[in-house]
């Protein structure tokens, strides 16, 4: 049984934070790359055997906070098995305008807080291992036409961080869509901790656009302007990511954490344009990839000088594991 629901406010920072973010960086100084970040949950949940609705209309992932915390444990402890040396807390959707899906909004401190525990009670017996608290988009993924004012950010944003500050070693801002919502995240972070990483995601098959229509490069460079240590991608193609390498190259860090897809043909890719959901014209363009060909794709993001690599949607352990044996060769 999960054992950990016991947060309070005011607990003390965890002893030895910054010593085991030292320490991790002398793991893989073969390489410029320092952190190897999870795969996916959502997916994996589902891969498990539990029932995970539909994301776009429900509470998806969030559904197993409630429902069997323990799976999200196992999930937790078979990355860090796998080699992965920072978790990602599973509050993804743990926002209140999701949560009113299901009319359970006022749930949004003691959900987020269980996340963090279950985070925390994987990585016990590995103190090398880092949580990294998730900052998301308040609204459904790709739907930056969704966000609200910059005031109801500031104030869900400010909120979210004072759940976590206490209790992670860094914060990272998922699957950003705009260049207002990725700012606004990021720079609310910065005053919760000295470790930020901010990931965009991408709209239709170039890869160097947003949801938004904003360009990607554009987003890197305003948020060059902050203190934050690392830009990533995620939640693309694999092959996607590595096509615009060079734009997030301009980034002081960069990283990627991909989907286990790869494009298909140039000659069979339809763009499917603003008539369809930008998830949708990426499943219908993209393939699936085993977890050797997508540890051949990170293995190239590493070579290229990347800071952080990892898994999003489809991605397992399995492919966390394949990526640090390709480490060790």
């Amino acid at each position: 049984m999960v054992n950990s629901i016991r947060r309070k406010f005011g607990r003390k920072l965890y002893p030895g934070i910054f010593s085991r973010r030292r320490q991790i960086r002398i793991k893989l100084d073969n390489c410029i790359m320092k952190y190897l970040l999870d795969s996916g949950m959502g997916d994996e949940l589902e891969q498990r055997g539990f029932e995970v609705p539909d994301w776009k209309t429900s509470i998806w992932s969030v559904s197993a906070l409630i429902k069997s915390p323990n799976a999200v444990v196992e999930i937790h402890k078979d990355n860090i098995k796998a080699g992965c040396n920072v978790i990602t807390t599973n509050n993804y959707y743990v926002t209140p305008n999701i949560l009113k899906r299901e009319g359970i909004e006022s749930e949004f401190e003691s959900l987020t807080r269980l996340a963090i525990d279950l985070a925390e009670e994987s990585r016990q017996g590995f103190p090398e291992v880092l949580i990294a608290g998730s900052f998301p988009p308040i609204e459904t993924n790709f739907r930056p036409d969704l966000t609200p004012s910059n005031d109801v950010l500031d104030d869900y944003y400010s909120n979210l961080g004072s759940f976590i500050q206490q209790n992670v070693d860094l914060i990272i801002c998922e699957t950003m869509g705009s260049i207002r919502e990725g700012i606004n995240a990021a720079r609310n972070a910065l005053e919760f901790s000295d470790h930020v990483w901010l990931s965009w995601t991408n709209k239709g098959v170039s890869g160097d656009a947003l949801p938004s229509g904003e360009k990607l490069k554009d987003a890197i460079t305003e948020a060059n302007q902050l203190d934050i240590e690392c830009q990533l991608v995620n939640c693309c193609a694999a092959d996607l990511a590595t096509k615009n390498i060079e734009i997030l190259k301009t980034a002081t860090n960069f990283g990627i954490y991909a989907n286990s897809r790869k494009l298909k043909e140039q000659k069979l890719i339809q763009d499917l344009g603003e008539t369809v959901d930008i998830d949708v014209n990426h499943y219908e363009n993209t393939l699936p990839m085993t977890a050797e060909e997508y540890a051949k794709e990170a293995k190239i993001w590493i070579d290229e000088g990347a800071y952080v690599v990892g898994g999003c949607c489809t991605t397992r352990p399995e492919h966390i594991k394949k990526i640090a044996d390709e480490l060790k060769k």
